[in-house]
């Protein structure tokens, strides 16, 4: 290195150096490395701080997010984190918010499945995959499952918990309303109780669908009471209206009949003379009929017992069991009197007794009970028949319906309209092994007492009945 030497401003000479390269290039790098070496000191302290920094922010964020998910607020809170204080209150007043409004939600939660769980209709819903969301006492109920706490249904497939939802009308009815999403409303037939009706009310919704199900059993079988008494009373209108009228004519040849039968000239006509008077007596007989069906009330009520009458049309009626190579057994039980007209009730007995006999094999059994079944005396007629097939049950006892070669069909109405009049129920039971024709009759009042004695000393008369009317 060489390096200018000046006197007094003036220039006198140079001053040379030497040293090694390699002196200089260690002597240049120790500086540098010392930097270096205090920049990563500083920085490495300065990292070590921030880390600390950020692990006590860490750590207060977590108690902060513990305080918020556990609703707990303190001044240490705001104090530790004084940035976010003004944070802080503004969640505060939104968790308590959201409390109150989750407080309400299940307030109102809880007040709305009260109101379900009391309706006596059946309600319940599904999401979109079919499976039960809601469930309320009166599906339990209507359906007699097992409680929920016996057998949960809460998620399950409604196809698999209920053989009704699963029948072919109900289940198109369901598909059809979430596909089409919209409300439909059917009755439908119970597939595990034949014998109830239910109406069903479906409305759907974004997350599926809410069903009602109500028992119409009762307003069915009142709906087809009324189409029978509409039918009735139109039959009986128009009886009153033509009976006269016809009776009149039939008695008129009737009686020149009869005369012509006791003239000589006429003895070789007179079987056709007599077989001309069964058919005007025929006729007349149907018109009797009309008329029986077309009376709205009862005269002549007395009290009497079902057992005295049924003992004395009893050999009448074995009478003709016997001609027809069969037999009638009696199974009577002690009842109570009760208010009935005795000319109307043998009309019933005979009624409900040769229709059975007619289904009865030969060497086959009719058999005329009675018992007390809670407030009611119990007629009963039970055949051998084949029984009732399905189809027709519903049309039994309507006026003109007969599955006979020469019948009226209006032997069990006219038995049903005397059953009405008595303020009692006429239904049957029916299977392949045969059918069993029940009359269901009011106790009169008084008879409780009895009611009482029966039930407990079960007293029965069956063979003691069959043995006199012998």
């Amino acid at each position: 290195a060489m390096l200018p030497v000046y006197y007094n401003h003036s220039l006198v000479g140079y001053a040379i150096g030497y040293t090694s390269s390699f002196a200089v290039f260690l002597n240049s790098t120790g500086q540098v490395s010392m930097v270096l070496v205090l920049v990563l000191i500083l920085a490495a302290s300065v990292i070590v701080l921030i880390r600390k920094f950020i692990k006590e922010l860490r750590q207060k964020l977590d108690e902060f997010t513990a305080g918020i998910i556990n609703n707990r607020y303190d001044a240490q809170m705001a104090e530790s984190l004084p940035e976010l204080a003004p944070v802080i209150g503004k969640i505060k007043s939104f968790t308590e918010n959201l409390v109150e409004i989750n407080s309400e939600l299940e307030r109102s939660k809880l007040k709305l499945t009260k109101i379900l769980d009391g309706i006596s209709d059946g309600f319940f819903s599904v999401d979109r995959q079919w499976r039960f969301t809601f469930i309320n006492e009166g599906m339990y109920s209507l359906y007699a499952w097992e409680p929920e706490t016996a057998r949960p249904r809460l998620g399950k497939v409604i196809w698999d918990e209920c053989p009704d939802l699963n029948d072919k009308k109900n289940a198109d009815k369901l598909i059809q309303a979430m596909n089409l999403n919209e409300p439909l409303h059917w009755e439908a037939e119970s597939v595990c109780h034949p014998e109830r009706y239910y109406e069903y009310q479906v409305y759907p919704f974004d997350e599926g669908l809410t069903v009602i199900v109500r028992d119409i059993t009762e307003t069915h079988r009142q709906r087809q009471e009324i189409m029978r008494l509409e039918r009735l009373n139109l039959i009986g209108q128009m009886a009153a209206g033509i009976s006269h009228e016809i009776r009149n004519p039939l008695t008129t040849v009737k009686g020149f009949l009869q005369l012509l039968s006791s003239r000589e000239q006429y003895r070789q006509d007179k079987e056709h003379i007599r077989l001309m008077i069964s058919e005007i007596d025929r006729a007349n007989g149907i018109i009797s009929d009309f008329l029986s069906l077309g009376k709205v009330g009862l005269s002549n009520l007395k009290p009497q017992n079902l057992n005295e009458v049924i003992v004395q049309i009893y050999p009448m009626l074995q009478a003709d069991a016997l001609s027809q190579d069969k037999e009638i057994v009696l199974d009577l039980k002690k009842i109570p009197d009760i208010m009935i007209n005795t000319g109307e009730i043998i009309q019933l007995i005979l009624n409900l007794v040769r229709n059975a006999l007619e289904v009865t094999p030969e060497k086959g059994v009719v058999t005329i009970g009675t018992s007390v079944s809670g407030n009611r005396v119990v007629l009963s007629v039970a055949d051998q028949g084949p029984g009732i097939p399905e189809e027709i049950r519903d049309r039994i006892g309507t006026p003109f319906f007969t599955t006979k070669d020469n019948g009226t069909g209006l032997g069990l109405a006219i038995s049903n309209g005397i059953a009405q009049r008595h303020d009692a129920l006429l239904d049957f039971e029916t299977s392949s092994q045969g059918t069993t024709f029940k009359v269901k009759f009011q106790l009169c009042a008084g008879s409780n007492e009895f009611h009482s004695t029966a039930a407990n000393n079960g007293l029965q008369l069956g063979a003691a009945s069959v043995e006199s009317s012998h």
